[in-house]
Order: C-alpha cells, then sequence, then structure tokens
C-alpha cells in the first residue's frame, strides 16, 4: 500500500483535463506534465506557481490539492508526525476530499471523482502507514477499496489502469500466502494473481502513459522485498535513475541493490553523491552514511569505524521516529554482527532491536 504514492494522481490527468477541454491547450498541457517529471527529479522551481494557477483556474475541483501534496511529498521527503510540512500535507489532501465528495454525490459512477476519491484517500493512507500509525487508515479502507475495484473495469479502456490492477493482483495473492495470518480476511476480497500482476506492472512500465515511472518503482519494491530478485530490481531502479538522475530516493534504492548483490565499488561511487546533495534535512545523507557502514564492515573490514558510524546514524535517524525503522533496523543488524565475537550479549540485544524495527528483517546484508 505504501507505494501507491501517486498511481492516480496521473491517471486522472487524461480523463481530468479532457473533461474540461484542456487537452486543447496542447502547450499547457505539455507544461503540467513537464512540471510533474520535474518533482520527480527533485526540482521544484517551478511548483508552486503551477499549484496557483491551478487553484486559480480551478478553485472548486480537487486537482490542485492533490498537485499540492504530490509537491510537499517529493520536495520535504519524508513527511512525518514531526515535520512541519504535515499539517499543510493533510490539509492538501483533506481539502481535496472535500470536493470530490461533493462530485460523487452528483454522480456516483462519474469516474473523474472515483480515482480522485482513491488518490486522496491513498495518499493519507500511505502517510499514515509509512509512520506506524495504523489506526488512521482503517476510517478509509472502505472508501479506497470500492474505488479501487471500479477501476478493474477500466484497464481496457486507459493502459495506465494496469498499474492498479496489477497491484492489487499481486498482493491478493501474494500476502495470504506469506502472512497465513491474513488468510480469513483475504477471503472477503476478489480472487488474485500475483503472476498476472507482475505482467500488468511490467507492461505498464513499458507502455504506460502517466503511470509509468510509478510501475517501474513498484516493480523494484516488488523484486527487491518480496521475490528476492535483486538482479530484475537493479535493473529497474537503473532505469529510474537514468530518467530522473536527481531523485534522492531513487538514489537510495539504487545502493541498496548494489550492496544487497555486493557490487560495493559501483555502491561506494552512488554513496559519495549522496552524502554531498543538497536537501532540506539530512535524511538521506543519514541512509548514506549506513551504506558506507556496510561497505567498511563487510568490504574493507573496518569494524571500528563502520560501528562508529552505525551508532552515529541510529542517533540522527531518531527525529524521523518511525518512518526510519527499517534503516535503522540495518545499522542494529551490522552493530549486532561486529560484537558477536567479542560480546555475544550486546550481540544478542542488537539483533533484537533489529528485529523490532525491522519491516522486511531478511534484508539485513549478512
Amino acid at each position: 500500500m505504501s507505494r501507491f504514492i501517486t498511481f492516480c494522481f496521473l491517471v486522472v490527468t487524461l480523463n481530468i483535463y479532457s473533461q474540461e477541454s484542456i487537452l486543447t491547450d496542447t502547450l499547457y498541457v505539455q507544461e503540467l506534465q513537464q512540471n510533474i517529471d520535474s518533482i520527480y527529479n527533485f526540482r521544484f522551481l517551478n511548483s508552486e506557481k503551477t499549484i496557483e494557477n491551478l487553484e486559480k483556474e480551478y478553485p472548486n475541483h480537487p486537482f490542485p490539492g492533490i498537485y499540492r501534496s504530490l509537491t510537499l511529498y517529493w520536495k520535504y521527503f519524508p513527511i512525518t508526525p514531526e515535520s512541519k510540512y504535515e499539517e499543510d500535507f493533510l490539509n492538501s489532501l483533506a481539502q481535496a476530499l472535500v470536493k470530490v465528495e461533493k462530485q460523487l454525490e452528483k454522480n456516483e459512477d462519474n469516474s473523474e471523482a472515483i480515482f480522485f476519491n482513491l488518490l486522496g484517500r491513498l495518499l493519507i493512507m500511505q502517510y499514515f502507514a509509512d509512520n506506524h500509525i495504523s489506526g488512521k487508515v482503517i476510517p478509509h479502507l472502505n472508501s479506497a477499496y470500492k474505488m479501487l475495484i471500479k477501476g478493474f473495469e477500466l484497464t481496457d479502456s486507459l493502459i495506465d489502469f494496469n498499474f492498479s490492477s496489477g497491484v492489487y493482483n499481486y498482493y491478493r495473492e501474494y500476502y495470504p500466502k506469506a502472512h497465513p495470518v491474513y488468510k480469513p480476511v483475504a477471503y472477503f476480497f476478489p480472487n488474485g494473481n500475483a503472476t498476472k500482476g507482475i505482467k500488468q506492472l511490467e507492461f505498464n512500465g513499458k507502455h504506460g502513459i502517466f503511470l509509468k515511472t510509478e510501475s517501474l518503482f513498484f516493480l523494484v519494491y516488488v523484486n527487491m522485498y518480496f521475490e528476492k530478485d535483486f538482479k530484475k530490481a537493479l535493473k529497474y531502479i537503473k532505469q529510474l535513475t537514468k530518467d530522473y538522475p536527481n531523485n534522492l530516493l531513487y538514489d537510495l534504492y539504487q545502493v541498496q541493490n548494489l550492496l544487497l548483490l555486493k557490487k560495493y565499488n559501483k555502491a561506494k561511487e552512488l554513496i559519495l553523491v549522496l552524502e554531498h546533495t543538497n536537501h532540506s534535512n539530512d535524511f538521506f545523507t543519514t541512509i548514506a552514511q549506513i551504506y558506507e557502514g556496510i561497505i567498511l564492515e563487510k568490504k574493507d573490514k573496518n569494524l571500528a569505524d563502520a560501528e562508529i558510524i552505525y551508532k552515529k546514524s541510529i542517533n540522527q535517524l531518531d527525529k524521523y521516529g518511525d518512518f526510519a525503522n527499517q534503516y535503522k533496523s540495518y545499522a542494529y543488524f551490522g552493530l549486532s554482527r561486529i560484537v558477536k565475537q567479542s560480546n555475544p550479549k550486546q550481540s544478542a540485544k542488537y539483533k533484537k532491536a533489529a528485529l523490532n524495527l525491522a519491516v522486511f528483517p531478511e534484508i539485513n546484508f549478512n
């Protein structure tokens, strides 16, 4: 669910603009698409101006609020409960949902409103899920699910619906197998097909109009964390970093992939870039430090310096709360390995801390 960052946002732009006759203004559409690409590429110079124009032209439409939330998400990544941008981010989505609900009251089959309803709720759900505030996800589940199911009927009308259908098909089959505790709950949902889901994502990653980027990123995520096919994941993330060379999150995923494949020299080159990057916070540089610690530990056998980096990084990530848990687990796994021989009890404590934080405990760089 947390990888649904913009899957409906870009799909509905075609619906929205065709219904409001914006497609006749080819230059405007091209400009908007360029601005969306700029956001993905961590270039935000024109984003505020675009938001102002959208709010002026479409004051009663949910689209400006969605666009604003997307901009905030990437510009100040990661947004957490401690972030000063959290209120603006959530308010933008809440206002968009109010507007879209009014559209659905007039016509519950309005495809544009259906997708904005789904998008707004998924963005909110993603935020709460990423920050481990699961209780606030529940109120949005029913509405989001209904919108998602309606989207199954639209895959033939717009190619990018292969993304949403592909994600559902994969997760619906994967989760009950990987987590048997969810089998009773899964019984109430339509069957999925993981193989078909992957094919739909791959197809959209090649031919998608607006969702090519999200399809490729989800393929990275699935292959890295679920399928454990690191070579295939690397293929997709390399394509994304080529298309968006300034996207720091994509860079982090490429480094992680390289480390899992033990391609330490190539990973080191990217780490040096990330460590000297300019961003609104130190999140990316701190994760880069952890990855540098892994190289020091695993390749260089410099355990003393690796230990210092791991401990320093854990402290630096505290301000990002639960959002940083997976990355902190990497550092704790490293500390556990370093002191395993000299201090078995402390090693066990570090490993326990790592397992308590890890979202995917099998991704530990052992």
